[in-house]
């Protein structure tokens, strides 16, 4: 890791979990996540942790010009591309303790869609850098 890369991503190295090998670990590993039109926000919610977090390459397949930039702006050392192959980013279906959205609050049922959604890219990235550090 370069001077640079150990400032940037100094807590995770210093968790025991991760430390500089696992770091190293996520700066050499690959994601790949496919954007569905279903539900693309906890998608890109996911790739901008994965981004943010370290890992080297993050295949954004069907992502727009404006996703990738938004992806992009979380993390300088990644590289995007949208073909390839990278372990794949699973998103979990809805939680069953989570509450029933209510109808006609905002666009895509307003906050319960917004939450929702970065709860389920959060944990997401979450479960693959743990996977990917620890092995």
């Amino acid at each position: 890791m370069r001077d640079e890369q150990v400032r940037r991503y100094a807590r995770h190295i210093l968790l025991p979990d991760v430390g500089g090998l696992g770091q190293t670990a996520l700066m050499v590993s690959s994601a790949k996540i496919e954007l569905r039109e279903s539900e693309p926000f906890a998608e890109l919610v996911a790739a901008q942790y994965l981004a943010a977090g370290g890992v080297g390459t993050i295949v954004l397949a069907g992502a727009t010009t404006a996703q990738h930039a938004s992806v992009a702006a979380h993390g300088g050392d990644t590289r995007l591309v949208t073909e390839g192959t990278g372990r794949d980013v699973g998103l979990q279906p809805r939680p069953a303790w989570w509450p029933a959205s209510s109808p006609g609050h905002g666009p895509g049922h307003g906050d319960d869609a917004t939450a929702l959604a970065f709860w389920r890219g959060g944990m997401a990235a979450l479960r693959w850098m743990a996977d990917v550090a620890n092995q």
